[in-house]
Order: C-alpha cells, then structure tokens, then sequence
C-alpha cells in the first residue's frame, strides 16, 4: 500500500506543481512554511535523550493541547518536548503559548518518504502523540517502523470525513493500522475508527480535551483596560463575532447595521479565522460609512475617536477577548463548514450563538444548546432576532452564560484519562499496551 501512495502521491505533486508554485509566490503563508516543511530538521538542535514529539495542525489544535502539554511536562520532567505545526498561523500560536513548555516548535514536514525518514532519524522520537486528525501516510509508517508508539489523542471523525475515508478503505486501514493508541473523543468517534479498521482494542474514548483548556483570568479591572485599550467605552455594549468565515461577515453587517437602530452604543468585533482576510473585512464595513479600524491600528488612531465597530487582524488573542463581550457569535457555523468550538466563550460564561453547520464540534454544541447555554440559529434573521433579545434581557443572557460554564466545568478530565494511555507506552510494548491492566 505504501509503495501505491508514494506513487500517486509523487505523480499527484507534479501535476500540481505549477498551482503550488502560484500559491507560494503570491500567498505570505505559503511562502513562509513552503521551505521549512520541505526541509525540516535543518540546525535542529539535539535533544536530551529521546523527546516526546507532539504534533498539533493549527490554531485550534495548539490551544486545545496545551493543558495536555503542560500535564505532559510536569508527568515526564526530564524528558524533552517537541511541538510541530502545519500552518503559519499555528506557529506563531504554538511559538507563544508553548514557549514554558516545549523544548522546540517547527514545522511538520511534507509527507515525501525521503523527508520523512530524515525528520525522524533527527528526532529519534520516545512517543508520538497526533492531537485531532491529520494522518500522512508516510509519516506513520515511518514512525511504526521505528518502534515509535503512535497515540491519536481527541481523535474524530466527522461525517463528512467518515465518508470520506470509507470510499478510502484500501488506505485508511492500513493507515489507522499505524497508531498504537486510538484515543477518541465520543462513543461515536470511536465506533467509526474501528469501523475503518481500527482493532478494539486500541481504540478508547478518553473524552474531548478541549472542555480542559486553561481558564483565562478575567478580573474586572483587567477586562476594564482590555476594553479601554480597543476604546470601547464602559457603557458601551459589545457583540463578538469569533472565527468568522467569507460569507458571514456580510451577513453580520447587515445584522448589525439593524442592530444599531435600537442599540445605538452596541460595538461590534470580528475575529476572522484567518487574519490575513481582515483588511477585506474592513473594507467591507467601510463601504457602508462605518468606522472600522483593524485591532493593531486602534493606537495609532486621534484620541477621542469610537470606532464602530472593530476587525481583529492578530493572531492568538481572540480566547482573551471573549471576556469583553455581552452576545458571542461562533463562526464558521452558518456557512457550511462545520463551526468553531463553542467552549471558549463558554469558559467566560458568555451567552453563545451559533448558526446550523457545527459538525466539527457536534456533541458540544449539542450538550451547550441541551442545557441552555447556547442558543442555534437558523439563518440571519434569527441571528438577529436572538441577539436583540440576549442585548434587551441581561438577566437571560446571565443564565445562559452561567449554564455555558457548567457544561464546560462538568465535562473536563479527558487530559488525564490521555495521560493514563501515555503513561502505559512508557516502556513501549505493544497493541495491549491500550488496554487498561
């Protein structure tokens, strides 16, 4: 089968090459992963003794495994830690919030065999722990062949993608077949690991290690200069919309805009999922007449000037701002994309919203909406109409927010039901080293 996918993976390469080579000349973050993923291990520096290697694809991934990371380094402090990352964005995350805990931060390589095998004989990892789901063929077979075990931590799988890798089966098996330790967040996620191949019995459901993320401190006095550095004033009230997607930020202006016809000291702030749209963004409300700075040039603008509303172009700060706001939008939920995880405003005891699309975070959304935190809507009118009605009710908005935190409270523990798994591959054994003794 490896041999199978090298092929069709190198010939697949080659006729993509040119549109590869138009996306790394005229997009930034193309160019500044295309090298360091091409070749990876370049002055990496030795580690003491073998490290544990943690790979995390992106933003989401990175700031769900810290807490792991930490419990990590305070079971095995003598051991080295080492964190890759696919994106640019996700570097700059992991760089930053990491930086206590990981001995290094880089990126995952491409999934050529040749670089593959280079990377690993460079790291010589002691385990190998794949937050979420990004499996690379190569890169697994390489690892098993070593003697590495291969731990899928939070595994799920979606139904769009367990559709996806059953038209797959021939590869997914012999995939799946790679990891030691399935690690799953939910019954369900489980059933379909073992129905693409997974053995049962290295397959558990250890829970979702996001409901563990660190709370963020948010005293009123920080919140206060949190809100006074974005000069939104003390009486103002403010509408976060979080992880948008192109497609909703028009149809937030268009709430918002009606919005202002009966709250006319609401502000609202985006935060798109990718930082480098939010000059578009702003470019959109400014059509309209409405003030809209981007987040970095709120310093650079006259004292005394309001903005209207507020487009975050940084990376990494929207967990933190969630604290300011009356109303939380998730994004990326009404458009057809599977949402964003709703637990982060949870954890501030915000009143969530949240559109259609959330299967990516189904059996959150799920419980959130199941016990009052969080209210489902349908299409922008009922955005709006929602919204209106959590800026008029303070005393409802509490209630759900208070709810939205209970669920997230109640539901925390899958970091150390993974760290149990961790901790029976410390002398690496075998497949029944999954099962509890």
């Amino acid at each position: 089968m490896i041999f199978l996918y090298n092929i069709l993976f190198l010939l697949g390469n080659i006729i993509m090459l040119p549109f590869f080579v138009v996306k790394a000349l005229t997009l930034e973050k193309r160019r500044a992963t295309l090298l360091k993923r091409l070749f990876p291990g370049f002055r990496m520096p030795r580690f003491r003794g073998r490290p544990i290697w943690i790979h995390t694809l992106s933003v989401g991934e990175v700031l769900s495994a810290v807490t792991l990371i930490d419990a990590i380094k305070e079971r095995y402090p003598d051991r080295a830690l080492v964190c890759s990352v696919s994106t640019h964005s996700g570097y700059q995350v992991a760089t930053e919030s990491l930086s206590k805990s990981v001995d290094l931060v880089f990126f995952f390589p491409y999934d050529f065999l040749w670089v593959v095998r280079h990377l690993n004989r460079r790291i010589n990892p002691w385990l190998f722990l794949l937050v979420e789901t990004d499996l690379w063929p190569n890169f697994l077979h390489e690892v098993k062949k070593k003697g590495v075990p291969a731990i899928l931590v939070n595994g799920r799988i979606s139904p769009r993608s367990y559709t996806r890798y059953k038209r797959l089966s021939f590869f997914t098996k012999r995939i799946i077949s790679n990891f030691a330790c399935c690690c799953m967040q939910t019954e369900t996620d489980a059933k379909r690991i073992r129905s693409l191949g997974a053995a049962k019995e290295k397959v558990e459901v250890t829970g979702n290690i996001k409901f563990d993320q660190p709370l963020i401190a948010a005293p009123d006095g920080e919140t206060n200069r949190l809100r006074a550095s974005m000069r939104i004033g003390a009486d103002a009230r403010v509408f976060l919309a979080g992880s948008t997607h192109e497609g909703e930020e028009a149809v937030l202006l268009w709430c918002f805009e009606a919005l202002r016809e009966s709250f006319a000291n609401l502000v609202l702030v985006i935060a798109p999922r990718d930082p480098h749209r939010a000059s578009s963004v702003q470019r959109m409300f400014k059509k309209v007449g409405l003030l809209a700075p981007l987040r970095t040039e709120l310093n650079k603008m006259d004292a005394g000037v309001i903005p209207e509303a507020i487009i975050v172009d940084t990376i990494g700060e929207l967990r933190r701002l969630y604290a300011i706001a009356d109303v939380v939008y998730v994004g990326k939920s009404l458009v057809n994309l599977g949402g964003q995880n709703p637990l982060e405003p949870a954890a501030f005891k915000k009143p969530v919203l949240f559109g259609p699309s959330m299967f990516n975070f189904a059996l959150i959304a799920e419980m959130l909406v199941r016990e009052g935190g969080a209210i489902q809507v349908d299409n922008r009118d009922s955005l709006l109409e929602q919204v209106k009605v959590l800026l008029r009710d303070t005393e409802r908005s509490r209630l759900i927010g208070e709810r939205a935190y209970k669920v997230f409270s109640t539901n925390q523990g899958a970091v150390a039901r993974v760290l149990r798994v961790i901790e029976r591959f410390s002398a690496p054994r075998g497949p029944e080293a999954c099962q509890d003794p």
